[in-house]
């Protein structure tokens, strides 16, 4: 497959995110090598195991910052780092990380 197709089996989600991949890498928020993962997923589980760890190395970014200001334990760190790369990312979870981090002290 060609590095700018996208596969026809990949969800409506999948497809916008493969089409905004460049102007992701050029803002910082993928890096080359997630990039080029998920361009590689030729199917659903392939693509879901690269979304999850871009989701692990966020969250695990954000989790750090509200430990050292002491927003949570370690503990709580650890158990939310691993619901995320366990593949749960509900929306509460998601919420949760913005708040803790985007408040300053």
């Amino acid at each position: 497959m060609a590095e700018d197709e996208i596969p026809s089996a990949m969800p409506k989600s999948g497809q916008r995110l493969l089409e905004q991949l460049d102007r992701l890498v050029d803002a910082g928020q993928v890096t080359a090598e997630e990039a080029s993962a998920l361009r590689a997923a030729t199917n659903a589980e392939d693509y879901e195991a690269a979304v999850v760890r871009i989701r692990s190395r966020h969250a695990r970014a954000r989790l750090e910052v509200a430990v050292e200001r002491g927003q949570m334990t370690q503990a709580e760190a650890d158990v939310n780092l691993e619901q995320i790369q366990n593949g749960k990312h509900p929306r509460g979870l998601r919420a949760h990380l913005r708040k803790i981090t985007s408040n300053e002290h």
